[in-house]
């Protein structure tokens, strides 16, 4: 009698209706590991083919322990012999200690007049974000009185501040800054579409 309990409950157990959800329960699992691995594979044999694209970003080492850097501008070989690289890197590194401080007044001041900047917004990226690394690569003067300042630089912050698409603690950036010159002090532009690049690092 035992033997045909024990044969009833193995036939329970084994019926379709049981066996099904289990099969496709480990299968499941077993495809989530597999994109998993297959994924970390692809990113680091992208890593491989192109490199690192951090440092490239910013035109400097990225520091070691995660931070996001010094935080005072330097100008590359190239940008310090233009005649308005000391104007130009006073204003960067205005912005960049503005932004450091969380100091909205200084930070509006280093922006033309007519710049859309929301003092909101601005406090909460402030509040955790650091900037360091900056890196001024080149000063190309354009129509206007206007100058175009590549740069890049690293920021640290708070995920939840970071841009949509990368949530990251840490991201290096390249831009291409523009600087007007005509009002007598250098002050940024809004940034145009397509200026900005960044990358986890």
């Amino acid at each position: 009698m035992l033997g045909r309990f024990r044969d009833g409950a193995l036939a329970d157990r084994l019926r379709p209706g049981v066996v099904l959800p289990v099969v496709l329960g480990v299968a499941l699992v077993m495809i989530v590991i597999a994109g998993a691995l297959l994924g970390a594979r692809a990113a680091a044999v992208g890593r491989a083919a192109v490199g690192d694209t951090g440092p490239v970003l910013v035109g400097a080492e990225l520091p070691e322990d995660g931070s996001a850097g010094a935080p005072g501008v330097v100008l590359s070989s190239t940008a310090a012999i233009h005649p308005e690289s000391a104007a130009v890197r006073d204003v960067l590194q205005r912005w960049t200690d503005a932004r450091n401080a969380g100091d909205f007044a200084a930070y509006r001041a280093t922006l033309v007049p007519d710049a859309r900047v929301d003092p909101a917004t601005f406090a909460d990226i402030a509040r955790t974000q650091r900037v360091g690394s900056v890196v001024v690569q080149r000063i190309d003067p354009v129509a206007g009185g206007e100058l175009v300042v590549p740069l890049g630089y690293v920021t640290t912050q708070d995920p939840t501040v970071a841009p949509p698409d990368v949530r990251v603690p840490r991201l290096c950036w390249q831009i291409s800054a523009v600087v007007e010159t005509s009002g007598g002090q250098p002050r940024l532009l809004d940034p145009r579409p397509g200026s900005q690049l960044r990358s986890p690092c």
